[in-house]
């Protein structure tokens, strides 16, 4: 076996946060210049791009959701919209009214947990599930994929409104946007992640 036949056996299919044209709110706190061109409806430059770190993620939401599901205290992989922002809460927590979002990540890149990105996605989650329930705190998860259960990191903080509609405002700076603004990211990151990454800059982003 191939590995394109490998590709064409597991990934003809994209999942359903890959399809998504809206913007989500792990987007919201990213680059700029992505938010922009799927705001605008760009056609994807780069459409092969695929990340074996998400699908790999999504996989494990689900080993998550068959430990906790038979246990009433959590809500899992609640779906809701509001003011136009859809959102797909992993966990929220009825005895502590906490938000919980779970992250895939590698021992490495435990220094730089948790990001701003992060901090502003589960702020949003927070204001999102506070539309339906109390919300008292937000907690961010990561699971180191190379690391064992001794090396999990947890970062807790108090819901705060304040932050969640700060990041909305930025998002609603970027839709105000007639041009788009300046590439955020290297290109050696884009051409790996960005489904907009265009080297020509006729229709995507070149990258920085």
């Amino acid at each position: 076996m191939t590995p394109d036949e490998v590709r064409n056996l597991l990934f003809r299919e994209r999942t359903r946060r890959d399809k998504q044209a809206s913007v989500g709110p792990s987007e919201i706190g990213g680059c700029r210049r992505r938010v922009w061109h799927r705001l605008q409806g760009t056609p994807t430059t780069n459409p092969d791009t695929f990340s074996l770190a998400s699908t790999m993620g999504t996989a494990f939401h689900s080993w998550i959701e068959a430990r906790l599901e038979r246990d009433p205290r959590w809500l899992l992989e609640t779906r809701i919209e509001r003011d136009g922002i859809r959102g797909h809460i992993d966990c929220y927590d009825t005895e502590t009214e906490t938000v919980i979002d779970w992250k895939t990540t590698k021992m490495r890149n435990l220094v730089y947990f948790p990001s701003k990105q992060q901090r502003w996605q589960v702020q949003i989650y927070g204001w999102l599930m506070s539309s339906r329930r109390d919300v008292s705190s937000v907690c961010l998860v990561a699971f180191p994929k190379d690391g064992t259960d001794a090396d999990i990191v947890t970062h807790n903080e108090p819901y705060n409104p304040n932050i969640a509609e700060a990041a909305l405002a930025r998002l609603d700076e970027v839709k105000a946007l007639d041009v788009a603004p300046r590439p955020e990211k290297d290109k050696k990151f884009c051409r790996h992640y960005c489904n907009f990454y265009d080297p020509s800059a006729v229709i995507g982003c070149p990258g920085k």
